[in-house]
């Protein structure tokens, strides 16, 4: 280790010590008699003698007074030189002024060399060092005595020294001390010592122990014999000197550095535990530590497994950018793997790995780092490829080299960063067969993710390319075909997705953990395409391969397959199953209840079919199948003869469900039942609401014609003709009617897709018939004809205004397009109505489904958080609710309750949607969790947060970024100001996302961190 620094600041030391303080040796006062009455030529004589004899206050007497009565000038220069030396000997504060005075009064004077020394011994005493050698150069020493020679000598050598003209000064000290006997002992300590600072220790050392016989000169040079054995690396002798002087010399001004130099030793025979013992006493009396100490200090803690103050130590010597601060990151990051920081030890290897002093640490940091990305996967930006990879190409020759390209291939498997890690593969060469088995599965994960992600069309190359490959990795081949299956399953092509299903299952392992799946919905796939009994067979596959009995699918497949005995008309098969899935109490319950009372209509069971309905309604009353339940109902009452029934189980439905499609229904059959028990105004007033409620309808057409056959019975034809009137119709409702004509005309050239004639004539119809019965329908053909175009603004005219129209037979369709075209350009308000009104008429599950999650997404921009939570809570039981929108549920009614106050759901909400951050919701979630914990400052809780988030990793890369900014936020918290910023750096260098808000975070807040230095 480099001493200069510690040798500088022993000089000073040494120096301040043993420099010579004060002036020359002054005389003794002795007592005087009145002068007044002397002789003048006596008072020169008492005042020489008294001058020589060193009585210098007596002099001053006798030569000032002689001064005053003697008129020889020829006596004035030596006693003038007397009384100014006299002033210096007796340590005038003027002594320097007197002397200067002389010197310009008698400019020639034959006592320029004395009066000159006195001047540099002026300057000496003052600490002057520069004007004293100035001085001391001016003066001619040849005429001086031996004992003002050495003076002379002593002092000269001294400012020098001083000076740092130790050549100089060396040789005036080699003469003192063979020579001298009065300065002779403290010549040779300072001869020693400058030898000692030129690393001359041959020369020193001799001189060191001879001076350890001298009292005044004991304690310095043991303390500097130390420090030799310690510059010459001799450990042993070091430590052996080292525990002398502090058995010694318990309370010297030296114990900082010899506990320092006993550390360093003790550190280096590998005796950590008393070189930490010594290094503690070093810390404890010098408040600034050397960061060189710092870091062998650190080191001897992690040799003894003390983490926790190695990394309080080691943080002392990174202070700086050097090699010091270099090794110390490397040395931290050691520190922290032993306290299972695998973040901290993360971030300590990267910034000595990115640190360019010291090529072998670097290597050494980088390689620990690679090992600890790949084997922790905490990569929060998925680094460990492009990390990995600038390995081998900053040190291809490393002895770490086979180790890393054997980590890079496992890697290259795990890493979700798909496009680095294929671009990895594509920049190989020669890729062996093991590489290109990870190749493949890399393709098929890329794949899984884009289907996550909802672009279906580029998750489909990746599948064909997966199953292009071949089999060098049979199974990334098998799960393709399932996961190209479930894409074109979710695009409608549900002939393709059959065929991608069955070649998954001839391959599928019996472990396979898809093969349930697959079933299940290769059954769907038959399902849809109408073919039950291929469908019957793929759902019982399902479920002879289904192990959780009680998941929401294995409830739904037995739906299924009751369905397809349905459609064959084996009611007793459709029973039993309808039976096992309401006994399986999952959310297809109700469903299959509903169905069972069908069925038993089907046989004829009525009274059966009427207990089962009433049961369903007691144990589903929310059911979306209530409206259709109680319509079943009647026509079952009604079957039985029992018309007074029926009728109030009618009105119920009329009055609590007047929006769906079965209230319709439900009107005509009330007109009728009321008609049946000759209860005419009744029977009117409910064809009336019919026509008048739902128009344009064959409903609304039914109700019509029947009213006319029940006022032509009681011969009130007037008021027949005065009510169709009043509905705005003509009274002539044949299909032979010219706006009919008009409108079939018109939607068969549509469908024949000649879609711009079919434009103009529907164009032609708005023109003949503003108020014709299919206007609805008119403005819907129109609305797809322009969307088609691309036509937005023109195609949501039309499409509004279908949606807006009552009844119309797309007004669903029409719904849906508006719904989501507003939600979409942020128009919330407008949003939540269409969709809140496509809700109410929703004819099938999956549009229900789309209407749930429309008014969930409306409500939670809108702060309507009690209802997101209501809509969030339907869907979430709906076992056809797919993952992705499962996991953005989770995450608006988490959000929603923490904004109602009801923490503990909403934490729990968030922690289920954050179990799979490969959805940009579950990302989202575990940064919200982190930001929870931030806000309520459980700050342990909150780094626990991201570093799982860490450890799971994702593609979401903001959000990874979000959660990092906290970490740094909850170790500010924490006092923890090192960490943080560690974190901080390290995502402004690793963080590749253009998003303006993640740089302003990182810049602002190490901006407070510099200013709170």
């Amino acid at each position: 280790m480099n001493m200069s620094r510690v040798m500088k600041k022993n000089m000073e030391k040494a120096l301040l010590a043993l420099g010579l303080v004060g002036s020359l040796q002054i005389g003794t006062v002795s007592a005087q008699k009145s002068v007044q009455s002397e002789h003048p030529r006596s008072l020169l004589k008492q005042g020489t003698e008294m001058f020589q004899d060193k009585n210098y206050l007596g002099a001053l007497h006798r030569l000032t007074e002689f001064r005053k009565q003697c008129k020889d000038a020829s006596l004035s220069e030596e006693v003038d030189y007397m009384i100014v030396s006299s002033h210096f000997y007796r340590g005038d504060n003027k002594a320097l002024v007197q002397l200067m005075d002389f010197l310009e009064e008698y400019p020639a004077t034959y006592r320029r060399a004395e009066v000159s020394f006195l001047v540099a011994s002026c300057h000496y005493d003052n600490g002057e060092w520069g004007k004293a050698v100035m001085w001391f150069e001016q003066t001619d020493a040849s005429r001086f005595t031996v004992e003002q020679r050495e003076d002379y000598d002593f002092r000269y050598a001294y400012a020098l020294m001083k000076q740092k003209r130790s050549d100089d000064a060396y040789r005036l000290w080699s003469k003192l001390a063979t020579g001298s006997k009065k300065y002779g002992t403290d010549a040779l300590y300072y001869k020693a010592y400058i030898d000692f600072q030129a690393g001359r220790f041959a020369e020193s050392t001799p001189a060191f122990e001879r001076l350890q016989s001298n009292a005044k000169y004991r304690e310095p040079s043991l303390f500097f014999l130390t420090q030799t054995a310690f510059n010459q690396e001799n450990t042993k002798d070091a430590i052996k000197r080292g525990e002398d002087f502090l058995k010694y010399y318990p309370h010297s001004n030296y114990l900082p550095e010899v506990y320092r130099i006993l550390g360093n030793s003790y550190f280096r025979q590998g005796n950590f535990s008393e070189s930490i013992a010594r290094y503690e006493q070093y810390i404890r009396l010098n408040a600034n530590p050397f960061r060189e100490d710092m870091l062998l200090l650190g080191c001897a803690y992690i040799n003894l497994k003390r983490p926790e103050q190695a990394v309080e130590a080691l943080k002392q010597a990174t202070s700086y950018a050097d090699v010091v601060g270099q090794e110390a990151f490397m040395q931290l990051g050691l520190a922290r793997q032993q306290l299972n920081d695998v973040s901290g030890a993360l971030l300590a290897f990267q910034a000595a790995s990115k640190m360019e002093y010291n090529a072998t640490i670097a290597e050494r940091a980088t390689y620990n780092y690679a090992v600890l990305l790949t084997r922790s996967s905490q990569t929060a930006f998925d680094q460990s490829v492009n990390v990995l990879q600038r390995f081998l190409q900053t040190y291809p020759g490393s002895a770490y080299a086979p180790q890393i390209n054997e980590m890079l291939a496992a890697t290259l498997l795990a890493t979700k960063n798909f496009p680095a890690a294929l671009a990895a593969i594509d920049a190989m060469p020669r890729p062996d067969a093991k590489i290109l088995e990870a190749k493949q599965m890399i393709l098929l994960q890329q794949g899984i993710q884009h289907y996550i992600d909802g672009d279906t069309d580029k998750a489909i190359r990746r599948f064909d390319q997966t199953v292009e490959m071949g089999n060098y990795s049979s199974s990334a081949r098998r799960q393709a075909f399932f996961w190209r299956g479930e894409s074109y399953y979710k695009l409608g092509n549900y002939a393709t997705a059959m065929q991608n299903y069955q070649n998954f299952i001839f391959q599928a392992q019996p472990a396979d953990e898809n093969l349930p799946l697959a079933y299940y919905n290769l059954g769907y796939a038959f399902f849809k395409q109408h073919s039950y009994n291929q469908a019957n067979v793929a759902f019982g596959k399902y479920l002879d391969n289904e192990t959780n009995k009680i998941s929401a699918t294995y409830g739904d497949a037995l739906n299924r397959i009751g369905d397809t005995h349905l459609f064959a008309r084996n009611y007793i098969e459709a029973s039993n199953y309808y039976t096992r899935a309401a006994n399986q109490n999952t959310a297809g319950a109700d469903y299959a209840t509903f169905q069972q009372a069908f069925v038993q209509g089907l046989q004829r069971n009525y009274t059966q079919k009427i207990s089962t309905l009433d049961g369903f309604m007691n144990k589903f009353p929310h059911s979306a199948y209530m409206d259709e339940a109680l319509y079943e109902k009647s026509r079952a009452l009604a079957m039985l003869q029992r018309e007074t029934d029926a009728i109030p189980v009618l009105e119920t439905l009329m009055e609590r469900y007047s929006n769906t499609p079965s209230a319709q229904k439900a009107g005509v059959q009330l007109g009728q039942m009321y008609h049946n028990i000759n209860n005419l105004p009744k029977a009117i007033a409910a064809y009336q609401r019919v026509a008048k409620e739902y128009p344009d309808t064959d409903e609304a057409r039914t109700a019509i014609q029947s009213l006319e056959s029940i006022y032509k019975e009681a011969n009130d034809v007037n008021s027949y003709a005065q009510f169709v009137n009043s509905l705005g119709k003509e009274m002539q409702l044949s299909s032979s009617r010219q706006d009919t004509l008009t409108f079939q005309a018109a939607e068969n050239v549509f469908m024949k897709g000649q879609k711009q004639l079919a434009n103009d004539a529907f164009s032609r119809y708005l023109q003949n018939y503003p108020n014709g019965s299919y206007i609805a329908d008119v403005h819907y053909y129109m609305g797809v004809i322009a969307e088609g175009k691309k036509d937005t603004k023109t195609a949501l005219v039309h499409l509004e205004k279908a949606a807006t129209l009552p009844n119309g037979r797309f007004t669903e369709q029409a719904l849906s397009v508006v719904a989501e075209a507003s939600y979409t350009a942020g128009h919330y308000d407008a949003a939540y109505g269409y969709y809140r009104r496509w809700q109410r008429i929703a004819a099938d599950a999956s549009s229900k489904q789309k209407t749930h999650l429309g008014l969930a997404r409306s409500a939670w921009q809108l702060h309507k958080y009690q209802e997101v939570v209501e809509w969030a809570s339907f869907m979430l039981v709906d076992a056809k609710t797919t993952p992705d929108i499962k996991m953005e549920l989770l995450y608006l009614r988490g959000m929603a309750y923490l904004k109602l106050k009801e923490v503990d759901k909403g934490v729990a909400d968030l922690r289920t949607a954050a179990t799979d951050p490969r959805y940009i919701y579950g990302a989202e979630a575990q940064y919200q969790l982190a930001n929870l914990f931030l806000s309520w400052k459980s700050y342990d809780k909150a780094i626990a947060q991201v570093n799982a988030f860490m450890e799971k990793g994702t593609p979401h890369a903001y959000w990874m970024a979000r959660a990092i900014v906290v970490l740094a936020d909850a170790y500010a918290g924490k006092g923890d100001h090192f960490s943080a910023r560690q974190y901080l750096e390290s995502l402004k260098d690793s963080y590749t996302g253009k998003e303006a808000d993640i740089a302003e975070m990182i810049a602002a807040r190490l901006s407070n961190m510099n200013q709170s230095k």
